[in-house]
């Protein structure tokens, strides 16, 4: 059975419609450009205003090692093996398991970090990480409490990432020793006596000889 022409034009008309309908639907709901819905790659900045909630922000913190650039609140590490140019990551297998790379594939919300340094690179794995100044970035699983700096200079290598993007240098301080235990001062001896000067030894008395007067032969005393 045929249907008359002016069902026919009207049913024509609503099948034209509807892809109008849709795609103004799409475009009301939607508040990210096409441009900016894809992550880059490589180390190329990530620009535009566009911010994923699902994300943990880069920010800033102060710490005993001075100010440093975190993500979520957690320390940004890079690893001195890494490379920049191109943004290359050393950090593969069980190294993740300890330092994991932040990844890069959403935009972060950023406070107070420049947005020209952030960035992506491509693991060979196929998943995107993080960039600062073109170095790959980590947090360190040691690192329990936002704030913390547990892995500053751990195995020589990994340094702390600071606001401008430059890593760290300075360590924590080591513990002063602790002073010695005060001694009570020894008590003085008391003074010994002075020797008695040694007593003079009395020499003995020598009687004196008897003179013999002895007479001349033909005298007599007596005379």
């Amino acid at each position: 059975m045929s249907l008359p022409s002016s069902w026919r034009a009207g049913a024509a008309a609503l099948l034209l419609a509807a892809p109008l309908a849709l795609s103004g639907c799409s475009t009301t709901t939607s508040g990210v450009p096409a441009s900016l819905a894809a992550p880059v790659g490589n180390g190329s900045p990530i620009g535009g205003p566009t911010v994923d909630a699902g994300r943990d922000s880069l920010s800033t913190a102060t710490t005993f090692v001075g100010t440093v650039m975190t993500s979520g609140g957690f320390t940004l590490y890079r690893n001195t093996k890494d490379k920049a140019v191109p943004p290359t990551s050393s950090c593969l297998g069980t190294c993740t398991s300890t330092w994991s790379p932040i990844g890069g594939a959403a935009q972060p919300t950023l406070d107070g970090v420049d947005a020209t340094l952030i960035g992506t690179l491509v693991r060979p794995d196929g998943t995107k990480q993080l960039t600062v100044d073109g170095w790959p970035v980590y947090r360190y699983i040691k690192d329990m409490l936002p704030g913390t700096v547990n892995g500053q200079g751990v195995d020589g290598v990994w340094q702390a990432v600071g606001p401008d993007g430059k890593p760290l240098t300075e360590k924590a301080a080591p513990a002063a020793a602790p002073a010695p235990p005060k001694q009570a001062p020894a008590k003085a001896a008391p003074a010994k006596a002075p020797a008695a000067p040694p007593k003079a030894t009395a020499k003995p008395t020598v009687a004196p000889k008897p003179t013999v007067v002895r007479d001349a032969p033909g005298t007599s005393s007596t005379d």
